[in-house]
């Protein structure tokens, strides 16, 4: 089964992007969050929204509690949120909280 391929440090997938000039999916959870599982386990796992994001974007999914330098640095104030950027690092759209597959799609769609 396909899945989102996921990267596990901000800077690496910012100079991903970078290179191949491609927006960077920002995905900030907590352990133990409900919506954050929920999230993970049933919007990440449906087909649509994993053809989505491997086509669109560069994924990136940090724990918030471990990488607290990015939570304070995009001022994020829940878990989960969820943040698109440009290839030039700058923020195009947030998203926080948990959506169904349909509404994550149309979420994706908003960040251009």
């Amino acid at each position: 089964m396909a899945e989102i391929n996921w990267r596990d440090s901000w800077d690496s997938a910012l100079e991903e992007a970078k290179t191949e000039n491609r927006r960077v999916l920002l995905e900030l959870y907590m352990d133990g969050c409900p919506h954050c599982v929920h999230l993970h386990t049933e919007t990440h796992v449906d087909a649509g929204v994993i053809q989505a994001v491997n086509s669109s974007f560069i994924p990136v999914r940090l724990d918030g509690r471990k990488n607290m330098d990015i939570v304070k640095k995009f001022s994020v104030t829940g878990a989960p949120t969820t943040l698109v950027f440009g290839a030039d690092g700058k923020e195009l759209h947030r998203f926080p909280g948990y959506y169904s597959p349909p509404d994550y799609l149309k979420q994706l769609e908003k960040a251009g």
